[in-house]
């Protein structure tokens, strides 16, 4: 113990400011002007019945005051040593006096707590302007003043001595948690990711992960194992998904109050404290958009110029000398993003792409999966719809690979045909859409398919493309397809939105195409970007009642979304051709017919013969053959482009002249020639080489 004299003639010779007060008293309530009056300038002006206290700031003296035992133990790791050091006798290092070599009038009391008991809840004091310290005499409790160190305070300027017992605080912190911190391989694992989430630098964070394991004593941790937890946490991109203080906070159950302590901490260390509070929070609001030259409000997300966001926010900030967006600038973690992108393979709201920081609109739809929901009416429709087994199977690995995999694309899209009108293609699309969200799952019509913007292509999951049909010439149908097997097939695609320029985009979209038209596209043969089914199934009422009734008020969706969850999807290959079906080959056959052409646009325009309610295909496979721009040579070929066009069949109709069994259609005014009979339409069928009737 260094005698009291020695302490006392060092104090004098450093040039600190010494006042007395009461024996025995710790806390001081005098003046400044008494304690001014009291003070003690020679070595025979201390008396023995008498406190002693250093009145801090003067001659840029500074005090550390260590409060609890986890910052006493660790001290001497973080604080630069000093020659002046002394406490009470249960606690003699317990002060550490410094020579601020900047000290500023601003610089007066900080300190760091943690309140995780009700009371006895600072961890640190840093005394510099209009504050004291007892450092001879009595405390209340009977303990006196003890020295372990008297010769000179070290000198430091402001930040670093700020920065050291910052440090000091958050390692105390750590090592008291860590005694309930188990397991400890997960407890250091979200430590680790907590110091990389909050940008401290990698040095700063190992220097106190290794003092806090060099005093923790469990026998269970080795240093390179945890060591190793560090660095693969400092090893993740900024971008990558962490998993650090709200899973720490979560996972070992810390108050509201212990929260925002430690994250008050970790701005300290970097420095972010100077800035007003809610300037914490309004970095991680607001991002500053370059080629738009707005901010986006991630609150509302909608984009505003400065003024605006400076109105919005004003209230928050009780500075008036700066605007929110001054502090904004100033802050080391606001956001400054090239712009907008769309990535549902992850949650987080900022992603690279490029070395671009981009700002993720994606938008993860609430819903839950359910597995204990009944979702039997579900699966009957679909096999209503699809009744073949190998065909039902890869609709249902398509759309459960998806939900599985989201922000990733198929290599192919689905075209589901029916002749039926509301068969219940696009409520088994309903379904998806509830699982993914209306804002990542969209319906669009053909003409938003070709559309130069594409919007959807950058900012969806799933698109349907709904009651598909090309009307144009065959020239057009290709085109056509051509056009929607580079959106479906490609991972990126050029886009040209409204006053942007023209640029490419990656896309993960992927699209499911509905239609009542058998020729709806100009396949090509062997064409392997499409998988095409044609439903033969006819429209079920009380099947879509009861499948609607589940959708809208049994959560429906959510049983499915659980059911594609769980379904096995390993031997699906997203990136390979589509499977081949007949129906692939039948539209290929039926959109690739120029007589299919030809007489729709006879029938549309009303030209003969195709003016009239009634046909033959054998008449007009006679009279197309004479036609110089079709090729036919089958009736059946005549038969499908009558279909295409609406036209019912009448079998085994008896037309004098023409035939015993004759197949006549109904081309125009369906209900009036619907109840007829075969005898009946073959009586008063006209035929169109003279427009008069055989029988006659």
């Amino acid at each position: 113990m260094i005698e009291l004299q020695k302490a006392r003639q060092a104090l004098l010779q450093n040039e600190i400011f010494i006042f007395s007060s009461d024996y025995g008293k710790k806390g001081v309530t005098d003046t400044k002007a008494v304690r001014l009056k009291n003070q003690v300038t020679t070595i025979n002006q201390f008396k023995d019945h008498s406190n002693y206290n250093i009145f801090t700031g003067y001659s840029n003296i500074c005090d550390v005051d260590l409060d609890c035992e986890e910052v006493r133990i660790l001290a001497d790791e973080f604080l630069s040593p000093t020659g002046v050091m002394f406490g009470r006798e249960s606690a003699p290092r317990s002060h550490r006096l410094y020579k601020i070599i900047d000290l500023d009038k601003k610089h007066t009391r900080v300190f760091h707590q943690f309140r995780d008991s009700p009371t006895d809840n600072c961890l640190i004091e840093l005394r510099a302007h209009n504050h004291y310290t007892m450092c001879m005499g009595k405390y209340d409790d009977g303990e006196k003043v003890q020295y372990t160190g008297i010769t000179k305070p070290a000198e430091i300027n402001w930040d670093q001595l700020h920065k050291d017992y910052s440090m000091l605080a958050l390692a105390a912190i750590v090592l008291r948690k860590a005694k309930n911190g188990s397991p400890h391989n997960q407890f250091y694992k979200y430590i680790a990711s907590t110091f990389k989430q909050f940008k401290l630098e990698e040095a700063d964070a190992e220097r106190i992960f290794r003092a806090v394991l060099n005093h923790n004593g469990c026998p269970n941790c080795k240093e390179s194992e945890r060591l190793a937890q560090f660095k693969a946490a400092f090893k993740r991109e900024d971008n990558q998904h962490t998993r650090g203080l709200p899973y720490l906070v979560k996972q070992y159950q810390w108050s509201d109050k212990e929260h925002e302590d430690f994250k008050s901490i970790l701005y300290a260390i970097t420095g972010r404290h100077t800035l007003p509070a809610f300037t914490n929070k309004f970095v991680d609001q607001i991002v500053y958009m370059k080629k738009q030259n707005m901010y986006y409000d991630l609150n509302d997300k909608e984009m505003y110029k400065g003024d605006a966001i400076d109105v919005t926010y004003a209230r928050d900030f009780k500075n008036g000398k700066y605007t929110p967006l001054k502090f904004w600038k100033q802050h080391q973690d606001r956001k400054v993003a090239t712009d907008f992108t769309y990535k549902p393979a992850t949650k987080n709201r900022f992603v690279n792409v490029e070395k671009k920081l981009m700002v993720n609109i994606y938008e993860e739809h609430d819903l839950q999966p359910d597995s204990k929901v009944d979702t039997d009416i579900y699966f009957a429709l679909l096999k209503h719809v699809i009744p073949h087994d190998v065909c039902r199977n890869h609709f249902l690995d398509w759309n459960s690979w998806i939900i599985q995999n989201k922000g990733k694309k198929v290599r192919h899209g689905l075209i589901l045909q029916s002749d039926e009108f509301q068969l219940g293609k696009g409520s088994l699309y309903d379904v998806m859409r509830d699982i993914l969200g209306r804002v990542n799952a969209k319906k669009i019509e053909l003409e938003q398919a070709l559309d130069k913007g594409k919007g959807y292509l950058v900012n969806s999951i799933m698109v349907l493309i709904d009651e598909a049909k090309s009307t144009g010439k065959w020239e057009e149908k290709q085109k056509l397809i051509n056009t929607l097997k580079i959106i479906i097939s490609e991972g990126s695609v050029g886009i040209r939105q409204l006053y942007k320029e023209y640029s490419e985009s990656d896309t993960c979209t992927n699209y499911w195409i509905n239609t009542n038209h058998r020729d709806a596209f100009a396949l090509p043969p062997n064409e392997v970007r499409y998988w095409v089914y044609f439903s033969e199934a006819i429209r079920n009422e009380a099947m879509l009642t009861e499948y609607h009734n589940a959708r809208f008020n049994h959560n429906l969706a959510a049983g499915v979304y659980a059911k594609m969850l769980e379904r096995d999807v390993s031997k699906f290959n997203p990136n390979g051709v589509a499977p081949h079906t007949i129906y692939r080959d039948m539209m290929t056959k039926l959109a690739d017919r120029p007589v299919n052409d030809y007489v729709r646009d006879n029938f549309e325009q009303g030209v003969h013969p195709f003016d009239r309610d009634l046909v033959t295909t054998v008449e007009l496979l006679d009279w197309l053959k004479k036609r110089p721009r079709v090729r036919v040579s089958r009736e059946n070929d005549v038969a499908n482009a009558l279909k295409l066009i609406g036209g019912v069949r009448k079998k085994g109709c008896a037309v004098k002249g023409v035939g015993d069994n004759v197949n006549i259609w109904i081309i125009r005014n369906h209900d009036k020639y619907r109840s007829m009979t075969a005898k009946e339409l073959g009586k008063i069928y006209i035929g169109f080489w003279t427009d008069t009737s055989i029988a006659d």
